[in-house]
């Protein structure tokens, strides 16, 4: 619509009246506070769900790289062990899982190991791991380096599959190669969250 409208034969401009101006006005600020308040929840929102969304993010990362220290696991069939190359163990009380794993090929393209355990520690799950070395003894010996994947844990419960069992809980230093480990992550906040991996 424009300004003015001029009519033929008039000869003048008619324009828009103080009333019409102040209902356009009107509408504009009340269009204008409504957008105002949506925006206003929507960053509120995004504000609330931002770090809880990090956290989780950060849960599926660490499972994700649980699987994958699972997926390689050094078959006894394979590498020669006194012990299972999967061990639950308890440190300070708590559950944790130990697993003897083929690491990434060593530059000259030989194959390593490297003994990744998981744990709760001061809140935290992390996930110790030693040097990719040539043999078991040196894997096993070797100082590990700790990185914490998730913060805001407060426990982790393991079990093993077992055939004709079901889901059990294994006593530390069960010598059994499991086909699967269910781990329960239980956050700060009372939730929890559940994953089945695969060994092998």
């Amino acid at each position: 619509m424009n300004l003015f409208d001029i009519h033929p034969g008039s000869g003048r401009a008619r324009g828009f009246t103080l009333v019409e101006l102040l209902v356009a006005i009107w509408i504009m600020a009340i269009v204008s506070i409504i957008s105002w308040r949506g925006l206003s929840a929507l960053v509120a929102t995004r504000d609330r769900l931002g770090p809880e969304a990090d956290e989780v993010r950060s849960l599926l990362t660490g499972f994700g790289q649980m699987e994958l220290d699972l997926a390689r696991v050094a078959s006894p069939k394979l590498i020669p062990q006194a012990a299972s190359p999967i061990l639950m163990l308890s440190i300070d009380g708590n559950p944790a899982l130990q697993i003897l794993r083929f690491s990434e090929p060593l530059p000259d393209g030989g194959s390593a190991l490297q003994q990744v355990t998981y744990s709760v520690i001061d809140g935290a799950l992390t996930r110790a791991s030693t040097p990719p070395e040539r043999s078991v003894q040196a894997a096993v010996s070797t100082t590990p380096t700790s990185v914490r994947l998730v913060a805001g844990v407060s426990s982790m419960q393991l079990r093993v599959w077992r055939a004709h069992e079901g889901w059990v809980t294994p006593t530390p230093g069960d010598p059994m190669l499991p086909p699967g480990v269910e781990v329960v992550v239980t956050r700060s906040d009372g939730s929890t969250l559940r994953r089945v991996l695969l060994v092998g």
